[in-house]
């Protein structure tokens, strides 16, 4: 029966983005983008990827997440992947950023191997969307066709971060805006934070529900309080930074994270917002009630995500850290 609602939603995917062809080939990404120039690359990539989650579960929230901040900042154009120069602090170091996002390494591990199949062919951009599709299904989630042939930008600037991600402090209405800015409705914003289904956060990033709400030396009164003693084990008044809030999924990509915020259990404001909108209320009662559902139109948001066009498009990178296009 899982296998059949599997492969139900599936198709009903497909279905729909037969719809989304006309609109996204506007902007010239096609799913056979690269059939006669490199038939190989989306092998290449899965079989990496499938390499680098086995080997740590926990990376393949990272990967995913590089193609999240990659998208929210001068379209999706490989911009966080570049390196800072003599004279520019690049997206990476920005505050936000900066010993949050990893994966760099696995991603430049990606790039050679494509190089070495097909020289000057496959964009960075177009990695990170393949990457975050296959590290998200094999923890679990649906597939979804990625739509290929974005050209990498040739800039990268730390000050357009702060401007341009959500924070983990916002509410639902500057949560609805942020996602605005780029092009993504409410319901994208919604799904999307479904990303948090997997992966573990810094006790810094939900210290102040613990400890100090609302700057009332209190626990925030919202959340579960078995929940918000089992993490205040985790993190401890006087050291925070040095832990981990527990991951409810099991590394498994799925709809508890739902479930963990009508239950109280969420982790950041920015995860507790959505409780405060009937909007995200009825979308996790719905995603709680069929998770395929949710699995259904994760994929769908992330096909929107992807189709984010890039600001400034230059051309395809040889190294994803630095310019150095192969054409043009």
């Amino acid at each position: 029966m899982k296998k059949m609602a599997t492969s139900c939603y599936q198709w009903f995917l497909w279905i729909a983005t037969i719809l989304l062809i006309a609109v996204v080939s506007q902007g010239q990404l096609t799913t056979d983008f690269y059939d006669s120039t490199c038939p190989q690359a989306a092998t290449i990539v899965k079989q990496k990827v499938d390499e680098i989650v086995d080997a740590d579960k926990g990376m393949a929230a990272g990967l995913m997440r590089l193609h999240f901040h990659d998208c929210f900042v001068r379209g999706c154009d490989g911009s966080v992947l570049l390196n800072s120069t003599n004279t520019t602090l690049a997206e990476k170091e920005a505050l936000i950023n900066n010993g949050s996002l990893r994966g760099f390494e696995h991603i430049d591990d990606i790039k050679m191997d494509l190089e070495c199949s097909c020289p000057g062919v496959v964009s960075c951009a177009d990695i990170l969307a393949m990457v975050a599709r296959d590290a998200t299904v094999k923890l679990g989630g649906l597939s979804w066709p990625v739509f290929l042939g974005r050209i990498d930008g040739a800039s990268s600037v730390a000050d357009e971060v702060n401007s341009s991600l959500p924070f983990r402090t916002y509410n639902f209405s500057q949560l609805v805006a942020t996602f605005a800015k780029v092009g993504l409705d409410t319901k994208d914003m919604i799904v999307l934070s479904g990303g948090h289904s997997i992966g573990q956060l810094h006790c810094g990033a939900f210290f102040e529900r613990l400890w100090d709400f609302q700057g009332q030396n209190i626990t925030d009164p919202s959340m579960d309080p078995e929940f918000a003693e089992s993490l205040k084990a985790q993190c401890p008044r006087d050291n925070p930074l040095l832990f981990k809030g527990a991951d409810s999924t099991n590394a498994t990509f799925d709809a508890v994270y739902y479930s963990d915020l009508l239950t109280h259990k969420g982790l950041m404001d920015s995860d507790v917002a959505l409780m405060s909108d009937p909007l995200g209320v009825e979308y996790a009662i719905k995603a709680v009630q069929d998770p395929y559902y949710f699995l259904f139109e994760f994929g769908m948001a992330m096909i929107n995500m992807g189709n984010i066009p890039a600001s400034d498009p230059y051309g395809w990178r040889k190294n994803c850290a630095v310019i150095e296009p192969c054409n043009n």
